[in-house]
């Protein structure tokens, strides 16, 4: 006799620890870079003793739009969180990475919505199906809460808003709220070169490990509500 769905066991929560490894391991490479730079007195000294070498109007719209483009292009947007940090410090540092972070993710947005489901690859096909009901019932939500996970790509989440026509003020709201907690993490890393480095990465340790946390509380919940949304995990 087959179980019922309801009775059916939950799934091991393995594969869930092992899309944490390379969140962790990433994080681990930023607190050691972090800590090797901030042992080299010249780098220290750079950025300690003046942000007005990078601060002025024309190194900050720089900034953003490279850091812009960085995101726009699905590479990991946790380099510029650290860059940020190291180079305007924690407050900001969270201000210009969360807003490369928004215009990165909106110009992966337009383009998915401009090229809509009929021009999306062949490989985004089965993607957009698994999600279309979840994100079409739930928009805010659904990004909210694939943008608090610490896995998945940002990327096919930005292509797939625009293609399965999520408004764009929802997109926004949830995008900058959900990578919030990872900015404030790897910003607080970069800016761990500086002087009081060490307790600034030991605050961005644990931060990590309570939205890790959250991140596998929420892809359970998810899971159980919409089976078909385990494509989030890499």
């Amino acid at each position: 006799m087959t179980l019922s769905h309801a009775a059916r066991p939950a799934p091991p929560a393995r594969p869930a620890l092992r899309a944490l490894v390379r969140p962790i391991v990433l994080l681990a490479a930023f607190v050691g870079l972090a800590v090797v730079l901030g042992r080299l007195p010249g780098v220290r000294a750079m950025l300690t003793a003046g942000p007005a070498m990078h601060a002025g109007g024309e190194g900050v719209a720089i900034f953003v739009l490279a850091a812009s483009a960085f995101c726009a292009s699905g590479l990991p947007r946790q380099a510029v969180c650290f860059a940020a940090g190291a180079a305007y410090g924690i407050g900001g540092g969270c201000v210009l990475a969360t807003l490369a972070t928004v215009t990165g993710c909106l110009f992966g947005y337009g383009w998915g919505r401009w090229a809509g489901r009929p021009r999306m690859p062949a490989r985004f096909a089965a993607t957009m199906a698994r999600l279309d009901g979840f994100v079409r019932q739930e928009p805010f939500v659904s990004v909210l809460t694939l943008r608090l996970m610490p896995v998945g790509s940002a990327l096919v989440l930005n292509l797939a808003s625009g293609m399965l026509g999520v408004r764009v003020v929802p997109f926004v709201l949830a995008t900058m709220l959900g990578s919030l907690p990872q900015t404030v993490v790897f910003v607080l890393v970069g800016s761990g070169i500086r002087l009081e480095g060490p307790w600034r990465i030991g605050v961005a340790v644990m931060l990590f490990a309570l939205s890790a946390l959250l991140g596998l509380w929420l892809m359970h919940r998810m899971r159980a509500r919409r089976p078909d949304t385990a494509w989030v995990s890499r």
